[in-house]
């Protein structure tokens, strides 16, 4: 009997060859976990789903490299239902809800921690249309923050299997010049990867191809039009490279010129007044109402605020990391390094809207759900309250001034100057310290290397000024350093790199508590420069041990001679912590304005420097 006739059937296509051979296009030996020809390249070997469509593989490497647009548009068709409740090897996509759980995570502990890479508010819709090989970068950083019971017992197996995969696709793609948004936001996340697992070196080179990449993609695109769903997110990657040359590799910033580049990342609204901001209330109206300041330009947004000072603090630690080099100029010259960057701060002062202030945010008043539930308004803001003084701190240390700046051949430099940079390093330094003291009354916690590698070069301000002659700078000196270890040791956890900074600290603590056992009343220092310098800006990479690369530098080199500081400044303006911000009354006003100037006494200053510069301004 014969059977049925039946049309056949149109037969799926069933994926066996792993994801290397499938792009080689040789046949794959299809064994688990990884084949032959894999193992015998020492290559990655990564099998994706059988049932996954192939409108989920990455492009392939003829892709047409003036694609940029990216597929975020595209409807969702990348993620499958899945059948398993935990994470296998063998299908390592993640469940909807570990997606959701990691997408918050990103929220809360990555996001403009340092880069703005994606919109917080888009991006869980976004992973789905991701690139495997996105969305498993993606997964691979968030995971080293938070994990989900999903992935439980297995997150460094999945860590390792989502970086070395997508680092596989996305560093061939990148060597063929295959220009795509997807592969310069990956190349983004492995960075970060690399540095929280200590890869410094693949850091540095990972950095450097996202950035060449990205160099290319701008002379081959302009003038051309970018579809306006793709603008944020070209816009977010483009300054997110920026930032991680800035942060990581300051002093090999690739040049861009200007005209190419994207605006900046559209920001969030700044929050409204906790009560009515009036003139009346200044005690300086000119200064404090900002009609200058405000009247002619307009807010460019807490994002773009945040990303020039972002800059403004890279260029300071390339700037010192060639006065370490020996490349050392006058600085009280108008046409020196060091007054340009002055300059620079003048120029951001004159474009931040007076929303952005202090004393308009009012951050220390808001209620901690307000704050954050605005976290994306809020992180930006308080990296550029904190970046803002810890970069006028690095750029006065008296280190730098005292010590470093002289040269070889110790150039005599003027007393007034030396007067207002070291009153310039106290006052600023005592002002991170306030903005610290204000994120932990928050409970706002923060993740952000970049804030860590500033704060570590501040901290080395309150270290030289504890030897003050001044017993009150001096007390509030070890204080602050308390605190600044204290914020160290929190984000050390996390980042590798920034508990080396936290060891070069507690060396410099160690050493003064040496002293002080010995009963030495001295205002004079002794130290290693390297130590300081390790932490005004660190050299980075490294992959070996700080033990390993000290024994290999005094192999190699003498050791540095001790530099000697004496700490007998006395100061105009210490910043204490003033009673109720109130103006200055008529006798007061009349004093400064009809006296004989004879120098400013420390009361007059607190009264006035204090409150109405720093609450009119920052």
């Amino acid at each position: 009997m014969k059977r049925a006739q039946v049309p056949p059937l149109k037969r799926r296509r069933i994926r066996r060859s792993c994801e290397r051979c499938r792009h080689k296009k040789v046949k794959c030996p299809a064994e688990k976990p990884s084949c032959s020809f894999c193992r015998r390249l020492n290559q990655s070997c990564v099998y994706l789903p059988r049932n996954q469509t192939d409108s989920s593989l990455p492009a392939s490497l003829d892709v047409d490299s003036t694609n940029i647009s990216g597929d975020y548009g595209a409807p969702n068709t990348n993620l499958i239902p899945l059948e398993y409740d935990s994470w296998r090897p063998d299908d390592p996509e993640p469940s909807a809800e570990a997606l959701e759980h990691l997408a918050r995570t990103y929220r809360d502990r990555i996001y403009f921690q340092p880069a703005p890479l994606f919109d917080p508010h888009q991006l869980k819709d976004q992973l789905r249309v991701f690139p495997y090989y996105l969305r498993w970068s993606f997964l691979a950083l968030t995971l080293h923050f938070s994990s989900h019971a999903f992935y439980s017992g297995s997150e460094s197996e999945a860590i390792d299997l989502y970086t070395t995969a997508s680092r596989g696709v996305v560093q061939e793609l990148c060597a063929e010049g295959v220009i795509r948004i997807e592969v310069l936001q990956s190349l983004c996340l492995l960075a970060l990867c690399e540095i929280l697992d200590g890869e410094y070196n693949r850091a540095w080179m990972t950095i450097g191809a996202a950035a060449r990449l990205e160099a290319l993609r701008l002379s081959q695109s302009r003038g051309a039009p970018i579809p306006p769903h793709s603008r944020d997110a070209i816009s977010r990657c483009h300054w997110s490279i920026f930032v991680l040359e800035k942060t990581f590799t300051p002093n090999l910033v690739t040049p861009v010129q200007k005209l190419g580049r994207p605006k900046f990342p559209q920001s969030p609204e700044a929050p409204g007044p906790i009560e009515p901001y009036t003139v009346a209330r200044s005690h300086c109206p000119d200064l404090s109402s900002n009609v200058q300041q405000d009247g002619n330009s307009p807010d460019l947004g807490i994002n773009a605020n945040c990303l020039e000072l972002i800059s403004i603090w890279g260029d300071i630690v390339a700037y010192l990391q060639d006065v370490r080099c020996g490349l050392v100029d006058c600085p009280w010259s108008n046409t020196s390094r060091h007054a340009r960057l002055g300059v620079a701060f003048y120029e951001f002062e004159v474009r931040v809207s007076s929303l952005h202030m202090l004393r308009r945010a009012s951050f220390p008043d808001r209620p901690i759900s307000e704050i954050y539930e605005r976290r994306e308004y809020w992180m930006p803001w308080l990296t550029m309250e904190i970046l803002y003084h810890a970069s006028k701190a690095a750029l006065d240390n008296p280190f730098v001034q005292l010590f470093a700046l002289r040269g070889s051949n110790a150039k005599t430099q003027p007393g007034s100057y030396l007067q207002k940079a070291v009153d310039q390093a106290l006052f600023n330094y005592e002002w991170v310290a306030r903005l610290i003291q204000m994120v932990q009354g928050a409970s706002f916690e923060m993740y952000d290397p970049l804030l860590g590698s500033a704060v570590a070069a501040t901290a080395t301000v309150p270290w030289i000024f504890q030897f003050a002659r001044d017993e009150q700078v001096a007390q509030k000196a070890r204080q602050n350093l308390e605190l600044f270890e204290s914020f160290l040791r929190t984000l050390s956890l996390q980042w590798p790199h920034i508990a080396g900074g936290l060891k070069i600290l507690q060396e410099l603590r160690s050493l003064s508590g040496q002293r002080d056992e010995t009963g030495a009343q001295s205002t004079t220092i002794r130290f290693q420069p390297d130590l300081i310098w390790g932490l005004l800006c660190p050299s980075f990479p490294s992959t070996v041990s700080q033990a390993e690369s000290n024994a290999k530098f005094e192999h190699s080199h003498p050791p540095s001679p001790n530099a000697t500081l004496h700490v007998t400044t006395q100061y105009m303006h210490p910043l204490i912590d003033p009673p109720v911000s109130r103006p200055l009354d008529d006798e007061s006003m009349d004093m400064f304005l009809n006296r004989p100037f004879d120098g400013f006494d420390g009361p007059f200053l607190d009264g006035f420097f204090s409150q109405t510069v720093l609450e009119g301004v920052f």
